[in-house]
This record gives C-alpha cells, sequence and structure tokens, in this order.
C-alpha cells in the first residue's frame, strides 16, 4: 500500500484540463512503443475494450456485452492475424482525444480514421462492427486504398432499402462500382457492407446434424466470423492476469491495464 501511494507518472502540480494527464506520459510512450515495435499484416479490426473500473469517474461506461460491463471505455486497433494492438484511444466524453475532421459523418468516422492513419494509402482491410460501418466511411477509406468489411445497421444513411421475407439461409444484396451491402437471413437478419467482397456463398466447415450437409454462409459474414474477435480475444487473456491492485485512482488502473498489454 505504501508503493500504490507512491507511484506517480506526471507533476501534480500541473494544472491541465485533460483528464488522463496524471498518465499521459506512460499513455504517449506505449503508444509509440505498440506502433514501433511491429508492423501489422493485411486485415486489421476496430473494436472496443472496457476497463473494469467500479469507482466514480464522469466518463464510466456501461456496455453489457463485454466481460466487465462497468469500465472506462477505449477504442482498439487490433492486427487480426497476431491480435497485436498497434493503437487505442481512451474515451473521455467530450474530452476524447480525436480530432473532428470528420464531424458532418459521426463521430465513429473520426475514430476510425484516427486510428488508421499510419496504415491508410498501404492495402491493408479493416473489419468493423455495426457502430462504425457506413457507406460513408467505407467510400472514404477506398480512396485512401483501404480495403473495409463489417456489419451494419440497415437504417444507416444511404443504406439500399432490401425488402421482402427471405427464408433462413438465403440472402440478397445490393452494389455498387465500390461497395456490397447484403442481407442474409439466420435466426434475424443479418446486414452486412463490404468494399471487398462478392455477394457469393462459401462453406463453413460445419455440417448440418440432420442432412449431413456442409453449412453454408456468405463469403463476407464466414470472414467476419473468422476475424472480428481480437479485441474480445485480447479481454479474455486480460482477465486471466493477476495485475490490477485495489485502488482508488483510476489512472493506478490503467497502469496496471497497460502493463497487462505488454504481458500479452
Amino acid at each position: 500500500m505504501i508503493l500504490l501511494k507512491m507511484l506517480h507518472f506526471n507533476n501534480n502540480n500541473i494544472r491541465s484540463d485533460d483528464p488522463l494527464i496524471k498518465i499521459r506520459p506512460i499513455i504517449d510512450l506505449l503508444k509509440n512503443s505498440f506502433a514501433q515495435s511491429f508492423y501489422p499484416y493485411q486485415d486489421l479490426c476496430i473494436d472496443e475494450s472496457l476497463m473494469l473500473f467500479k469507482g466514480r469517474c464522469y466518463f464510466k461506461q456501461f456496455i453489457p456485452s463485454k466481460r466487465s460491463r462497468f469500465g472506462i471505455k477505449s477504442f482498439i486497433l487490433c492486427d487480426c492475424t497476431t491480435n497485436y494492438v498497434l493503437d487505442f484511444i481512451i474515451y473521455t466524453g467530450r474530452d476524447t482525444d480525436i480530432v473532428n475532421n470528420f464531424a458532418t459523418i459521426g463521430q465513429s468516422v473520426n475514430v476510425v480514421m484516427r486510428l488508421l492513419r499510419p496504415y491508410l494509402g498501404k492495402g491493408h482491410t479493416v473489419i468493423t462492427d455495426n457502430w462504425y460501418t457506413s457507406p460513408h466511411l467505407y467510400n472514404l477509406l477506398h480512396k485512401y486504398k483501404t480495403n473495409a468489411f463489417g456489419t451494419v445497421r440497415k437504417n444507416r444513411r444511404d443504406m439500399p432499402h432490401i425488402e421482402g421475407n427471405l427464408r433462413k439461409g438465403r440472402f440478397d444484396y445490393r452494389c455498387t462500382d465500390n461497395l456490397l451491402a447484403l442481407r442474409w437471413r439466420d435466426k434475424k437478419d443479418v446486414w452486412m457492407l463490404s468494399s471487398v467482397h462478392e455477394p457469393k456463398m462459401i462453406e463453413t466447415g460445419r455440417r448440418n446434424y440432420v442432412t449431413g450437409l456442409p453449412k453454408l454462409k456468405p463469403e463476407c459474414v464466414a470472414n467476419y466470423n473468422i476475424k472480428m474477435g481480437s479485441v474480445d480475444r485480447v479481454d479474455m487473456v486480460l482477465s486471466t492476469l493477476n495485475s490490477f491492485r485495489k485502488c482508488i485512482k483510476r489512472y493506478k488502473n490503467f497502469f496496471f491495464s497497460f502493463i497487462g498489454h505488454l504481458i500479452i
């Protein structure tokens, strides 16, 4: 406990509006270290991560789908092949360290373009979930020679209307020169947007227990299920590491979380 009381990373006399000022030197140091230590393969993914924190914090989030549920959210850029964390942005509400270059399109576009800044124009493919995915974002990435695919909300602006009833396992689609919008019927409708796939079905390797025939999925859905899980796998590994300590200060919890990222 004495060591925890003396654990500091910045000058306490510095006055700033930055909510992360007490640990800002560590954040900047680790971001540079993560980026310089490894260059990623072709496929990248962007997703949210939640650091468990139940203390008082005005930018604490509640995400029921995450393991921690309550905590401090970060936007994570991962390499899909190795699950290596390339960059991250800690969400602090309105004070989040993001330049609003695309304020008219949406905050999610600013997050994606900020994380992908060093990798634009180099032929990478980025996988996103439905909070980020939009036709505007994918057209913008296409201009920077970057492919993308992921789930999308059907009510996104400029998404095509694909009406009609579909039987389970069937799909319908609309396409332009750059984008493919696909609606596939599983237990419920699954909407996908892609700038890299064609509208075709592939075998997933699993077989139907009744007929014995291989199950079929659209290619973009099958690839999404395989590759869009790197951030969740990082969180799973971090949950097995006993690096956290009981302390009130949130910036100290950040430090032990970063230590966990260095370990894995």
